[in-house]
């Protein structure tokens, strides 16, 4: 019932004087949040200390470049305590981050900053369309190494009445379409990889569509449209995208029925700067997203550099009419995954998930680039369900086809060595890492 009213409070102030409001109350908590941060962080007091800051000169979200800092993940990463804005005795949980490169970065939450979080969840969950009478499938990975996700999607869930099944990723495939017979699952939450794997291997012996998967929602991986349409078509179901960072309390933006971008959170604020300058970019650009969260007790973050490509999109209502908050488009790729390949050409790993998801039979792939001698080397490591005759040949044909400068750089230039590919078992991706699979590994020096 209480998300049910904060959704009609939501599309009450989804029109233009509803979002002047929401954006006024944002900077109310804005305020408030830069003073107890300066009060209680460590971290944040010495900053503001050392720059001369005083954080009553910062009244609204546009004004906090004025700040004229950023905060990194190195420093974060660094000392994680020196954030930490209330008695550690007072902190219920201690989550390391699970980036796919680096040491873990410690992130501390609150009983209120926790239950903050679920309450957030469940709105997005109801906006998404969940309903009571829907029944959860959740196939993101549980246990150890600690990862919060399936536990915080499966509190929100029960929040709003919806039964909820952890199944995780290790399962076999049989036992997770058995147990959507068996319980009339409607709702699958996994990671991009995954669920590509689930589709290919279930699809090859069950109609998936007869099993009645109305909504799918991805997260903790970028993807392509690509693998919505394959998602789509395979199971007949609705395909959203979620967005989230464990140091935002993994909850930061979610589609809505639109799918016209991604609503962010009413407690995150959202700028978009130039990679390498730090300099403020306008809406509609691609940069790097910069958060400050603005209801956080344990680890407030003040401009923390995300390292995640996107755009600010336009400043009006979303077409759903129900969500009032600022919007970012999908996530393009990461700063730290952007690769400049061959003659210097800007690849990311979504356009190899965008060549390569709906080949038949290939259930997951990892890209390993090296050196060999002054050629660039690319390694194709694809998990293949059944024979892979003749797969090889048409793993080349469809990157070539993706990424055209690839044919002239093999071939005309030299500057790539010939793609080399390795054949593996399904799962083996997933045994290396089994909270989620970075698809593009770069080995070469710097």
């Amino acid at each position: 019932m209480r998300d049910a009213t904060y959704r009609a409070i939501y599309g009450r102030l989804a029109t233009e004087h509803g979002r002047r409001l929401l954006h006024g109350y944002q900077d109310a908590l804005l305020r408030h949040q830069l003073e107890y941060t300066v009060r209680n962080s460590p971290f944040y007091r010495a900053k503001f200390r050392e720059l001369g800051l005083d954080p009553r000169s910062v009244r609204r979200a546009a004004d906090l470049p004025n700040l004229g800092f950023f905060t990194f993940p190195a420093e974060l990463r660094a000392d994680p305590s020196r954030f930490l804005a209330i008695p550690r005795e007072q902190a219920v949980a201690a989550v390391p981050s699970t980036g796919t490169t680096g040491k873990a970065k410690i992130v501390y939450f609150s009983s209120r900053d926790w239950t903050a979080i679920q309450g957030t969840i469940s709105v997005g969950l109801s906006i998404m369309g969940v309903q009571p009478s829907d029944v959860a499938q959740i196939l993101f990975a549980y246990g150890s190494p600690y990862w919060p996700t399936g536990h915080l999607i499966q509190n929100g869930l029960e929040r709003l009445g919806v039964l909820t099944l952890a199944a995780g990723n290790a399962l076999p495939v049989d036992q997770q379409i058995e147990m959507m017979r068996t319980f009339g699952t409607t709702l699958l939450f996994g990671t991009p990889s995954y669920l590509h794997r689930l589709t290919v291997e279930a699809g090859r012996v069950y109609d998936l569509r007869s099993l009645c998967v109305r909504l799918i929602r991805l997260g903790s991986e970028p993807w392509s449209e690509a693998l919505r349409a394959f998602l789509r078509e395979s199971w007949g179901a609705q395909v959203y995208d979620a967005y989230g960072m464990i140091e935002l309390g993994v909850a930061a933006a979610g589609e809505c029925c639109a799918q016209a971008g991604l609503h962010v959170s009413p407690y995150v604020l959202v700028e978009v700067v130039d990679p390498k300058t730090g300099e403020l970019l306008p809406r509609g650009e691609l940069g790097e997203l910069v958060y400050t969260t603005v209801n956080r007790q344990a680890t407030p973050l003040l401009r923390y550099r995300s390292g995640d490509l996107g755009r600010l999109m336009p400043d009006e209502p979303c077409p759903c009419g129900e969500v009032p908050t600022d919007r970012i488009s999908r996530i393009v790729g990461r700063t730290d995954d952007m690769l400049f390949l061959g003659t210097g050409e800007n690849t990311f790993p979504a356009q190899f998930e965008a060549a390569l998801t709906a080949i038949d039979g290939l259930t997951g792939f990892q890209v390993v680039i090296d050196k060999l001698d002054y050629r660039d080397r690319l390694q194709i490591r694809a998990e293949v369900l059944g024979s892979h005759d003749g797969l090889d040949q048409k793993i080349r044909e469809r990157l070539y086809e993706s990424l055209d400068f690839l044919h002239h750089d093999i071939h005309q230039s030299g500057v790539i060595a010939p793609l080399e590919v390795e054949f593996l078992a399904p799962g083996t991706l997933q045994g290396e890492t089994p909270i989620k699979i970075r698809q593009v590994v770069d080995r070469r020096p710097h």
